[in-house]
């Protein structure tokens, strides 16, 4: 394990854990394989190993920081509710058995459900804090868990929170992202081009740092439609044109979307009379 070393690491991560008397195997011995489990599930999906490795190294209190925390309460929340169903589970000559204290009460089913229900939601919370944080550096950017979010317009997970969805927040997010790009798609062949679309991502994923006014209001704009058609709400094509025509009237802003092969089917044929003609057109 690289990132979450040490028991007093591990606890300070897992509330409401249950102090380890002597002889007994502590909380990170315990969690020990799904905390190795959690960290590859998180760089093959999140963070690249390097990217990982670089996070895991640096100083807790020096510029790393503001990537750690969420790294280690994702890899954390992820490890122990997968641990949870089998954590007092032993196997006996006889089959498996579950481990017993009379000092302690079994919890039940409902209360176990609820605990992994609880650590799945700090998990998918950390997910969106992280990914927020990482949206900053080039070199995530680039990585292919970067060009995942980024490939779409609605590249956190706040996605659900504006679709009133609460709960399994990043299983619902991944449903959504395969719908949104196609959708996305769509829009782009028939309205606002690809390379066009691609760059209304960009100033998203940047949370607009680069973006100006107009733009923003584009990009809002057509959000709010992408989230209509998210819930099966038809939208008038006539709010694709307004913006189509507010596009078509700055192209000092919109220049992507002018050298397309998209805006050729906006630009209206231009008629000419010919001296050469038969006739003239008045």
């Amino acid at each position: 394990m690289k990132l979450i070393t040490t028991d007093e690491q591990l606890r300070l991560l897992i509330p409401n854990v249950l102090a380890t008397v002597e002889g007994e195997p502590t909380l990170i011995e315990k969690l020990y394989p799904y905390l190795e489990s959690a960290e590859q599930w998180v760089m093959d999906t999140f963070v690249p190993e390097a990217i990982f490795a670089e996070i895991a190294e640096a100083d807790s209190s020096g510029p790393g920081e503001r990537f750690r925390f969420p790294l280690e309460k994702l890899v954390a929340c992820h490890a122990y509710m997968t641990a949870i169903p089998s954590l007092d589970l032993v196997l006996t000559p006889n089959g498996f058995g579950i481990v017993s204290n009379q000092t302690v009460v079994p919890a039940s089913r409902e209360r176990v459900a609820a605990l992994i229900a609880s650590l799945e939601s700090q998990r998918d919370a950390a997910i969106e804090a992280l990914i927020i944080r990482l949206s900053s550096r080039t070199d995530w950017q680039q990585s292919e868990p970067g060009k995942y979010f980024s490939a779409t317009m609605f590249p956190f997970l706040s996605l659900c929170r504006r679709l009133a969805i609460r709960e399994h927040i990043w299983d619902s997010y991944q449903q959504l992202h395969e719908r949104i790009i196609k959708i996305e798609n769509v829009l782009a062949d028939t309205y606002f081009s690809h390379e066009q679309m691609q760059v209304f991502r960009s100033h998203v994923f940047t949370q607009h740092r680069s973006a100006s006014p107009l733009e923003e209001q584009v990009i809002k704009s057509l959000q709010s439609y992408e989230l209509e058609l998210l819930n099966n709400i038809q939208v008038h094509p006539q709010c694709y044109y307004d913006l189509i025509t507010i596009i078509r009237e700055h192209e000092d802003i919109f220049p992507a979307w002018h050298t397309s092969a998209v805006a050729a089917l906006y630009t209206p044929t231009v008629f000419e009379n010919k001296k050469m003609s038969g006739g003239y057109w008045f």
